[in-house]
């Protein structure tokens, strides 16, 4: 599967965010990535439930613009109107998972572990990656009705991070929760409306924390739409989401928008 994934947002100017060693205010955010995605699902059951493998390689390019920027507490090398961009690999993410199936129900068990192989820069606001390895725990819930064509999904999931030796900062356990309910129609059509919820458990320590626990919140929520096309017993699958982002604390609010093309091999 490929997902192409576009994000733009932007903070006042009262706002302050950490990038390494720069602290930010009135950043306004673009990113732009293309994520591959390959999945291998064998024939092997564990506990009742059929193991999968995936490996994921993000290419993007981030720019970021800040009003004003500056170097530690005291606001040494301030700067205005500063923008970094920067175009290389993200971090590479490497997954197992386990899934379940009974009937018109679905579930899942996925275990992410994130390698730091995006290029970072501690005096750039502009990275393609954490400079920091992370493991991912999800686990997920679908129904897909066989007579309505009604779907709902819901993926509970918590990421532990690893400090970055860089500027010895370490961001705090962050919860994901995304959802989805969408009404699948008998020509291949879907539509519906999800979200997402980004909420951080514990605030970020370390010498490099200079602007405190900097706890994080995000919500959103838009429109889905996905189309598959069947020949043979060959099928693709083309989606598209956007989602608003709302109710953000310490983090650039904006709109995300997904397009996505997968199909079995």
């Amino acid at each position: 599967m490929n997902t192409f994934y576009l994000y733009s947002g932007s903070a006042n100017v009262n706002a302050e965010f950490p990038f390494g060693r720069i602290t930010a205010a009135g950043l306004t955010e673009h990113f732009a990535v293309t994520i591959t995605t390959t999945a291998w699902y064998t024939d092997m059951t564990i506990l009742g439930g059929t193991l999968g493998f995936a490996a994921t390689i993000p290419f993007g390019s981030d720019t970021n613009t800040a009003a004003v920027s500056f170097i530690g507490p005291l606001g040494f090398g301030r700067q205005i109107n500063r923008t970094d961009t920067a175009t290389a690999i993200g971090d590479t993410a490497f997954s197992a998972s386990l899934g379940w199936q009974q009937g018109e129900h679905h579930w899942n068990m996925n275990l992410t572990g994130v390698a730091p192989t995006g290029e970072y820069n501690d005096s750039s606001l502009a990275i393609m990656g954490l400079n920091r390895p992370a493991v991912d725990l999800k686990g997920a819930y679908t129904f897909l009705s066989l007579e309505t064509g009604i779907e709902a999904t819901g993926a509970l999931g918590f990421t532990f991070n690893a400090m970055n030796t860089a500027t010895d900062y370490q961001t705090g356990i962050e919860m994901h929760l995304e959802w989805e309910l969408a009404e699948h129609l008998p020509f291949g059509l879907s539509a519906g409306v999800g979200g997402y919820l980004y909420q951080q458990l514990t605030g970020d320590s370390g010498s490099g924390a200079i602007l405190g626990p900097f706890i994080g919140r995000v919500a959103s929520v838009g429109p889905v739409l996905s189309y598959t096309i069947k020949s043979g017993e060959q099928q693709v699958t083309l989606s598209a989401r956007w989602f608003h982002e709302f109710a953000t604390e310490h983090r650039v609010p904006g709109d995300s928008i997904f397009a996505s093309l997968g199909f079995p091999l």
